[in-house]
C-alpha cells in the first residue's frame, strides 16, 4: 500500500512539473511573438490588422508652433459689426459676440460644406478666417474653427463660431471669440508623417482592426496657455471611417483627447452665465438666446442620465 502512495505521489508530482513546464513555454513563446510583432515595421503591424489608409496624400514635412493671444476688437471692428444689418449684437470684453439674427437663415440639411461656408461667412464678422467643422444634430449647432497659418485651430474658445438652430434648421443665434495675429514660435521642425501618426494611434488603442484612415489633415492644438497668450502645436486630425476624429501633436506624438459634446456644453455654459450676469433681463438677446441655451444644455444632461 505504501509503495503505490508512493507511485501516485510521483505521478501527480510529474505531472504537475510537466504542466509548468508546458505553461512556462507557452508563455515564452507568446512573449517572443509579442516582440517579434513590435519589431515589424507599422506598415506590416496595421496591415496585419487590416488598418488601411489609401488615398492619404499629404506634403507638409515641417512646421513650427505658434503663438496667438484672443483679439481684442478695436472701435473700427465695433463699427464693422454694426454694419451688419439684421441682426442684434452684443459684445463682452471686447472679445466675445453674441448676435440674434431677426431673419432666421435657412440651412437646409442636405447642403455641402462649401454652401454652408458661403451662407454663414457672409452674415460675421472675418467670416472667411472660419472653417465649417461639422454640424452637431445633438446640440442642434453648426460649428466652425478658425484658421492660422492655413490650418484650423481645433477645439478653443478663443477661436470659435458656433451657429445655433432652430427645429426647421434655421440658423437663429450665433456665438464668436476671435483669435489675433499668430507668431512663429522657433524654427522649423519634422513633423510625423501620416504613417508614423497612425501607428501611435494604434499603439494608442484609438483603432480597431478593419478600420480606415479615410482623411488626415494638419492644423493646431493649443500646448501651453499663460497670461492670455497661448501656444498651439502643429496637429494632424486624423479621421477614422469618415466619422470619427482623433488629434495627434505632429511633432511630440501626444494624443489629445477631445469631447466634442463636453466642450460645446461648457462653452454654451459659459455664454448662459455671461448673458445672465451682465444683461438686462428684458434684453432682447438675453429673453430670446438664455432660453436657447437653457434647453441645450438641459437635453444633454437628460442624454448623459439616460
Amino acid at each position: 500500500m505504501q509503495w503505490g502512495h508512493i507511485k501516485t505521489l510521483f505521478i501527480l508530482s510529474f505531472l504537475i512539473l510537466n504542466i509548468y513546464l508546458v505553461s512556462a513555454f507557452i508563455g515564452r513563446q507568446q512573449e517572443v511573438s509579442y516582440l517579434d510583432t513590435q519589431e515589424l515595421p507599422i506598415e506590416d503591424q496595421l496591415a496585419s490588422e487590416e488598418i488601411t489608409y489609401q488615398d492619404i496624400a499629404v506634403d507638409e514635412t515641417e512646421a513650427t508652433y505658434i503663438s496667438v493671444s484672443q483679439k481684442t476688437l478695436s472701435e473700427e471692428n465695433l463699427e464693422l459689426l454694426e454694419e451688419i444689418e439684421g441682426q442684434r449684437i452684443e459684445v463682452f470684453n471686447n472679445n466675445q459676440i453674441v448676435a440674434e439674427i431677426e431673419s432666421p437663415i435657412e440651412i437646409p440639411s442636405d447642403m455641402t460644406p462649401e454652401e454652408i461656408e458661403a451662407r454663414v461667412q457672409e452674415n460675421v464678422l472675418f467670416g472667411e478666417d472660419y472653417e465649417f467643422w461639422n454640424w452637431n444634430e445633438e446640440l442642434d449647432l453648426l460649428v466652425f474653427f478658425q484658421k492660422k497659418e492655413g490650418g484650423n485651430i481645433y477645439y478653443n474658445e478663443s477661436g470659435l463660431l458656433l451657429i445655433y438652430l432652430n427645429e426647421d434648421n434655421e440658423a437663429t443665434h450665433y456665438t464668436q471669440t476671435i483669435l489675433g495675429e499668430a507668431e512663429e514660435q522657433g524654427d522649423m521642425v519634422a513633423l510625423n508623417q501620416p504613417v508614423q501618426v497612425i501607428g501611435i494611434l494604434f499603439k494608442g488603442n484609438r483603432l480597431n482592426r478593419g478600420d480606415e484612415i479615410t482623411d488626415i489633415n494638419l492644423g493646431y492644438h493649443s500646448r501651453i496657455s499663460a497670461d492670455g497668450i497661448q501656444v498651439f502645436a502643429p496637429t494632424w486630425e486624423v479621421e477614422v471611417n469618415h466619422e470619427q476624429k482623433h488629434f495627434v501633436n505632429a511633432i511630440e506624438g501626444i494624443i489629445y483627447d477631445s469631447d466634442a459634446n463636453e466642450f460645446l456644453t461648457g462653452v454654451m455654459s459659459d455664454y448662459a452665465s455671461r448673458l445672465t450676469t451682465s444683461l438686462d433681463e428684458d434684453d432682447d438677446i438675453s429673453e430670446s438666446f438664455l432660453p436657447e441655451l437653457t434647453n441645450r444644455l438641459e437635453s444633454d444632461n437628460r442624454s448623459e442620465t439616460e
